[in-house]
């Protein structure tokens, strides 16, 4: 087997293409999801779970939840009500 080195062209301000601003990443959609907390289950234990089982769950109640963006923690926060629907209110942002 023959091994070759691989040569790139060099770049330009010429191809250069345009730049993005804040403004435009800023309309960029991104999934978040709020973490209640986890557990491990085995397969049979998931085979088991019927309506009305209970998983309990590593963390602690009244512990802040987790806020994730893309699967990165970004934000912690308390759970709230907003009309029909759950929330979550930041109380600690992790990125700046």
């Amino acid at each position: 087997m023959e091994v070759k080195k691989v040569h790139f062209p060099e770049l330009s301000e010429e191809g250069k293409g345009a730049q993005l601003n804040e403004k435009t990443i800023g309309e960029i959609p991104v999934e978040a999801t709020v973490e209640l907390g986890r557990t491990r289950l085995s397969l049979r234990e998931v085979l088991e779970l019927a309506e009305g089982s209970i998983i309990e769950l590593e963390r602690l109640a009244g512990e802040p939840l987790d806020l994730k963006v893309g699967g990165q923690l970004v934000a912690q926060g308390e759970v709230v009500a907003v009309d029909d629907n759950y929330g979550i209110r930041i109380t600690n942002v992790l990125l700046k």
